[in-house]
């Protein structure tokens, strides 16, 4: 399961700002030809596992909450940024109150163990509303706090379409930068049944992205039952709309050969998260 957390743009904003600005400084990230783009666990330094809870099965449980963190990487030689997905998906649930325990000053220096980074964003929590989750969990999984997360995911943003989608504006007013697209390379295998009710953001071109998860950390009112209302709160682009309906047939969202083992996705303004469909 996929969740970049979702500010993430406003983290690679400030690293963008940093390197392009300010001298280096200890913290930053060595320049190194071949810098590693996924965090490395070394076994000698967490305790790692294996297992999947018992109780959580390929059908999607309607109170299941999954945190993220994201940890960004900013390549000088390949000017591009790196953000590696970590998640407690399969691993434990997670809601809000749980993940705000855990601090970016925390994570990022149990992550600094195993993988130089220059940065650490929170993703938040979200509550997964597909009908089946048949996403594999395949990495190790390590301690963050009490949590456990894993890697799920990396994308890698250029520096060109970094400055097309900012245009390096002041990190506070970035809700320009949401419903912005772009790959996460990974695992990625969801369906939707026939009848299920759905929610999903139609882009000016007519690209259709389907909600996986919502969060209730920007918004707090939002909930499972009053998704469809989600018009009213969002601040949709020129172009953009928000739709809901029951769906005829089944949908299924699997990254594979075809797509390069990647799929789609975006936020909204909210923090919700959604990934491309046919």
């Amino acid at each position: 399961m996929k969740y970049l957390f979702a500010p993430i743009l406003v983290l690679i904003s400030v690293l963008c700002s940093a390197a392009l600005a300010q001298p280096a400084t200890s913290s930053a990230p060595a320049t190194t030809p071949n810098p590693p783009s996924t965090l490395q666990v070394s076994p000698s330094k967490l305790s790692l596992g294996k297992g999947v809870h018992d109780s959580y099965s390929t059908k999607v449980p309607p109170d299941n909450w999954v945190c993220s963190l994201n940890a960004a990487y900013f390549d000088l030689w390949r000017l591009e940024i790196r953000v590696t997905s970590l998640s407690t998906y399969r691993l434990q649930n997670c809601p809000a109150s749980r993940m705000a325990r855990v601090t970016t000053a925390s994570a990022s220096a149990q992550l600094r163990t195993v993988h130089s980074f220059s940065g650490i964003v929170k993703g938040g929590s979200h509550q997964q509303i597909m009908d089946i989750n048949l996403t594999p969990v395949s990495s190790e999984y390590f301690w963050v706090s009490d949590l456990k997360f894993s890697v799920v995911g990396t994308t890698r943003i250029s520096l060109k379409q970094f400055f097309q989608t900012t245009r390096l504006t002041e990190t506070k007013n970035l809700a320009g930068a949401n419903y912005f697209p772009f790959k996460m390379y990974g695992d990625t295998h969801y369906i939707w049944n026939t009848g299920t009710l759905v929610h999903r953001l139609v882009s000016p071109k007519g690209e259709t992205y389907i909600m996986v998860g919502y969060t209730q950390e920007v918004q707090p009112s939002l909930t499972r039952d009053n998704l469809s209302n989600l018009d009213t709160m969002l601040r949709l682009p020129p172009g953009w709309r928000f739709e809901n309906y029951f769906l005829d047939r089944n949908i299924v969202v699997r990254a594979g050969v075809v797509n390069d083992n990647s799929v789609e996705i975006l936020f909204d303004d909210l923090n919700n998260n959604y990934v491309l469909y046919e």
